[in-house]
């Protein structure tokens, strides 16, 4: 999206009359360029893995695949779009804005209403463009011995967070830096890491499958490693391997 060209939309819903009313919404209000449409959240994955709308209009209950799942998974994207929930439930309002949504609007929505979130959501989508993945870095400094050793940040396969220090994990050996968890992750390209604990993330190319057992999740590692996946990410790194966004296979129940 530039100051030339409109943002581009992604009306998802099950429902043809619903898709057709927000299509009509959205020609009315002017604000976009290209609207396409998916009737159900894996063509919405499908459609934001081909070429990444600027904003998704989001409806939550659909079969399969709910739109907080595709939430999820742009959730992981270097570069999400704003999403706006177009739905007929209250009840989900709590999870959309912990997703990071835009807006959460009831049906049947009201062209005022969707007006303000576009506008919004493409004020957002400005401010990210001046100030895209600032604190990401292509290399780190750790120590070594009595000196200190760069390291590609590309290199790193997973880290583990203990006590004040980070430990990262790369061609056998691991390697101690001073810095906090949330430091660290914001250094990371998120397209190429992702967070599967609160103590640990792992670059997502070194994962081969993503494993339950009991109530437990684990990732298993290309090297054969299992690291757990805390409660609060299960969901996410489970819709994440399931959309192919993962180094390996789906989930597999043990």
């Amino acid at each position: 999206m530039t100051a030339k060209n409109p943002p581009s939309v992604l009306i998802v819903d099950d429902e043809p009359l619903a898709r057709s009313r927000l299509r009509a919404l959205c020609e009315r209000t002017g604000l976009f360029g290209d609207v396409e449409l998916a009737n159900s959240g894996l063509q919405a994955v499908d459609k934001v893995r081909q070429g990444l709308p600027d904003i998704l209009l989001l409806d939550v209950d659909m079969p399969d695949f709910s739109g907080l799942r595709v939430a999820e998974f742009c959730h992981d994207l270097a570069r999400p779009p704003e999403i706006i929930f177009t739905t007929a439930h209250s009840r989900y309002a709590v999870q959309a804005f912990r997703l990071e949504a835009t807006d959460y609007l009831l049906k049947p929505v009201k062209e005022s209403l969707l007006r303000e979130a576009v506008e919004r959501a493409i004020a957002n989508l400005e401010r990210a463009a001046t100030d895209a993945d600032p604190d990401v870095v292509p290399s780190l400094w750790v120590q070594d011995g009595a000196g200190a050793l760069q390291l590609a940040v590309s290199d790193i396969e997973w880290v583990e967070a203990e006590r004040d220090y980070m430990r990262l994990y790369l061609f056998g050996r691991s390697y101690l830096v001073h810095q906090s968890m949330h430091s660290l992750e914001s250094q990371l390209p998120d397209d190429r890491f992702v967070r599967v604990h609160r103590s640990m993330i792992v670059r997502r190319d070194v994962i081969a499958e993503v494993r339950r057992q009991g109530r437990k999740r684990y990732v298993l590692l290309h090297d054969g490693t299992k690291l757990p996946i805390g409660p609060s990410y299960a969901d996410r790194v489970t819709a994440a391997a399931q959309t192919g966004r993962l180094g390996g296979s789906g989930t597999v129940t043990e």
